[in-house]
């Protein structure tokens, strides 16, 4: 029978193979092992991320930050998620945590230029300047 560290980095191959639920098959397996296990949590969101499913990659972005909470990689993912959800105050807040774990962080620091720039623009715009149909 396998052990949990030989799951994780079956898991980690498989990421890397392109070969994303069978990764988080790999991930779970280690999780009903080990909770608080950073990589497994984080190669999950990972992996989610991948196929596009990224509710299920915030969760797992989350308890990754949860778990290591200095973890900038974690903080970015999980903000890259939130954005992807649509949920830019969440993406934000975590784009500006990995900037702060880390200030040379290319990637945070786009995304939270990205986001600023979206809410100019919407804050530019008022309700007005787009045609209203009458509210009866």
């Amino acid at each position: 029978m396998a052990d949990a560290q030989q799951w994780l980095q079956e898991g980690i191959d498989l990421f890397k193979q392109g070969r994303y639920e069978e990764c988080i098959e790999r991930m779970y397996w280690v999780l009903q092992k080990d909770m608080e296990n950073y990589t497994a949590w984080f190669y999950v969101g990972a992996a989610y991320a991948q196929m596009h499913d990224y509710e299920n990659a915030a969760h797992a972005f989350f308890k990754a930050a949860e778990i290591q909470p200095d973890s900038y990689r974690a903080h970015y993912n999980l903000g890259a998620a939130y954005e992807a959800l649509g949920s830019y105050m969440e993406a934000e807040m975590e784009y500006e945590q990995a900037v702060q774990l880390n200030p040379e962080y290319e990637n945070a620091k786009k995304g939270l230029m990205r986001l600023r720039q979206l809410h100019r623009e919407s804050y530019a715009k008022s309700p007005w300047d787009q045609p209203q149909q009458p509210q009866i």
